[in-house]
Formats: C-alpha cells, structure tokens, sequence
C-alpha cells in the first residue's frame, strides 16, 4: 500500500527505477508491528544482446563537399551521424561483446602501408627514376606565330564526382599574325628523378569474379605506386576501442590537395565485406553464423549519389566516367542514359551485396541527399530488406537514420 516512486534516472539508453511503500502485516501484528517499509528498483538498458560485429562503409568522395539546406556540409553530418551510431553500440566503457570496424571508401580504398608484404597483395617496389641531365641553356632562333584575336570569355561548367565547378573558358585564339624569328634563351634538362611509392590505394582483383566475394583470399588485390597519394585515409578494422573509432571517423577526408575522388561503391563494399570476414585479408572476424546471430554481423552502406566508375580488368584500376557537358540530372532521358553507362559497376554493386546476404550479414543502406532515382533502387535492392533501406534528405534525418540503425542492433532487457 501507498505506494510511490522513490527515485526515476532516466539516461539515452537506461532507465533506473525506484519504488517505495508499505504492506500490513498478520503475526506480527502480534508485536505491536503492524506495517513494513518496502523498496523495490527495476533497471532496463537498451543494449546489444551477445555479440555484434559492424562495418561502417561511409562515402567520403568529393561530392560529400556539399552542403545541405542548413549550411552543413555532408562529411561533418556524417561525421556525427557515424560518431553517435559507435557511441551507443559500444559506449564509454567498450563493451566487450560490440567490434565496429570503417571503411572510408572513394574510388579507391587504403588499407594501410603497414600490409606490405602481406600474402593478399601485389605491390611493385617503390621506384626511382633516372635523374635528368643538368640544366644546358643555348640562344637559339625560335620561330612563333603570335595570335591577333581571341574569342570571348565565358563560363563552362565541368562536375567532379557531381559537384558541378564553374570556370572561366574560351579565350582560345581564332586570328593568327605573321610568324616572327627571334633569338631566345632555349634551355634543357634539370629537374629531380621522380619517385614513385605505393600509399596504400589498392584496386579491385583482377581473376574471374573474385573482385566480388571474399572466397578466394590466395588471389591478391593490386596495389598502386604513384607519385602523390591518391586514395584518402586506411581502413580501421575490427575494435571495441570507441575513441579510437570516433578519432577516425572525425579524421575522414574527402580531398587531398587537387586529388578530389569519385564514387566507386564496390571498393567500399567488398573491403566492408573483408572486415567482417573471417578470412584474409582481415582475419580478426569471428567466423560467420548460419544464424547471424552469434555473431550478428552487419555492414552499413552509406553514400550521397551514385558510381562514376568502371572496373578495368587489365590493371584492376576503376576508371571514371564524368557527366557529359550539358548533363542535367532532372532530365529522365539523360538521367536514363547515365544509369546505361554505369550498368556494369552497378551490377558489381549488387552482386557484392547479394553474396554479402548470401552469408546471411545483414546490410543497412542509407542514400544522403541522392537525386537519382536509380541510385536510390540500387541502394533499396542492396539492403537486406524495406526496414534496412534509409532515405536522409538532410543532416538531420542523415543522424536519424544512424541512431535507427544503432537501435535495431540493440534491445531492451531488464538488468535488474
């Protein structure tokens, strides 16, 4: 009887309650005690009940430069969206039972020098060319064509990865004078040897299909030696260690320098897929459940738009294939055209994610601010089902979508 709430602490994921009141007593009324103080508590936590391992493939291609409606560009809302879904799967303390690993992916993927050697890769050695001879400079007549007439200036516009750029064209020289010799400084040679040197950018397996499953883990991955870094930051695999997770996923990059990627998504899922498997490259996964239940495994496909990629099997490099001048992306007919073009990557697209399924992983898509309609059934079809798919028209509906996907990988159970 009079019973009343003694104490209420409610947090994100627990909620503690305290009750109080009393009850009659019979014999030991006897006594003189006729009443008895009781205290009850009852705590439910919203948790990952056994083990859960998840990969985060997040898009982090240029088009993520973009801002949406609010002034936030796309990277910094994904950044959040993806710091709150490791934050309540794993929590300040680093559940045990909880390995989140992250593929930041563009058109390629970096798995991180410190492979090198390792049994899945070809890597050439890193060269150095031959020094050029020094510098000889001699007068020399030169004979040139100087130009009378430009036409004007305008305005083009070119899309990287999407993102239209607007620059200054035409200018070019359309009336030619009389040619004129003259005596001029003519110099040769100089400069550095030029050093190539592998950065961790792998492409897609060059056998048969092996590009797109994880059953042939003696066929390597090619790497790439260039002279300037052109895939952004490693792979983190599997861990439980929430800072370090966070510290990555607020380091993602969508740029280096004049290196601005495109979107190749296979790369990302099948390196997705390399994380959660229990074979190599990564072989830190548990091994898979028929089940999926111990573990649960699970891979997270976001991206902001669409493949401007084709596999090339010669050299296993994805090759771009930009929006023609002129490309207006509401346009059904040219929008149509684009989707033919990219046929083949989509369909490499689709049979990762269905070999995925195929070992029974479940797949969360989530499509930020996409336009085109096929990129968005790509994405449907991709996921393991309606209840996985996410549709974010902006940041806010973006960090939506990642706490829906941290709640389904969680439940609700009594702890005391």
């Amino acid at each position: 009887e009079n019973v009343t709430v003694a104490s209420l602490d409610i947090k994100d994921d627990k909620v503690d309650l305290g009750l109080e009141g009393d009850i009659q007593t019979y014999f030991m009324g006897l006594a003189n005690i006729h009443t008895l103080d009781v205290h009850a508590s009852a705590l439910a936590v919203r948790a990952v009940t056994g083990s859960v391992e998840v990969a985060l493939v997040l898009d982090n291609t240029w088009s993520m430069s973009e801002k949406d409606s609010s002034g936030k560009t796309k990277i910094d809302a994904l950044k959040d969206a993806a710091t709150s879904l490791t934050d309540k799967l794993i929590g300040d303390d680093g559940a045990e039972n909880v390995r989140v690993g992250l593929v930041p992916y563009a058109d390629y993927v970096n798995v991180g020098t410190q492979y090198r050697g390792a049994s899945w890769l070809s890597v050439p050695a890193d060269t150095v060319g031959p020094t050029p001879p020094p510098q000889t400079c001699e007068m020399k007549e030169v004979t040139s064509t100087p130009c009378t007439g430009n036409a004007p200036s305008k305005t083009c516009t070119r899309y990287v990865d999407g993102v239209p750029e607007n620059y200054e064209c035409g200018k070019q020289c359309v009336s030619w004078g009389t040619p004129v010799t003259k005596v001029q400084k003519v110099c040769t040679g100089g400069g550095t040897a030029t050093v190539k040197k592998w950065w961790g950018c792998v492409g897609s397996r060059k056998t048969g299909d092996t590009r797109l499953n994880d059953g042939s883990p003696s066929v390597p991955y090619p790497g790439y030696i260039e002279t300037k870094q052109t895939c952004l930051n490693p792979i983190m695999p599997l861990t439980n260690n929430v800072t370090s997770l966070d510290q990555a996923i607020d380091g993602m990059i969508i740029n280096i320098g004049s290196y601005k990627p495109y979107t190749y998504i296979p790369a990302g899922l099948i390196w997705g897929l390399n994380i959660l498997s229990p074979l190599e490259p990564f072989n830190q996964a548990a091994a898979y459940d028929p089940a999926n239940k111990n573990p649960r495994k699970a891979v997270v496909l976001m991206t902001d738009g669409e493949n401007f990629m084709n596999f090339r099997k010669s050299d296993g490099r994805h090759i771009a294939v930009d929006y023609p001048d002129g490309f207006d992306p509401k346009n059904k007919t040219q929008a149509d055209a684009r989707a033919v073009q990219m046929q083949g990557t989509n369909d490499d697209t689709l049979a990762i994610c269905n070999y995925i399924k195929a070992q029974n992983i479940e797949i969360y898509t989530v499509a930020f601010m996409v336009d085109m309609d096929f990129s968005k059934k790509l994405l449907q079809a991709c996921a393991t089902d309606a209840e996985h798919y996410f549709d974010a028209s902006d940041s806010a509906k973006l960090l939506s979508s990642f706490e829906s996907i941290a709640q389904s990988l969680t439940q609700v159970r009594l702890a005391r």
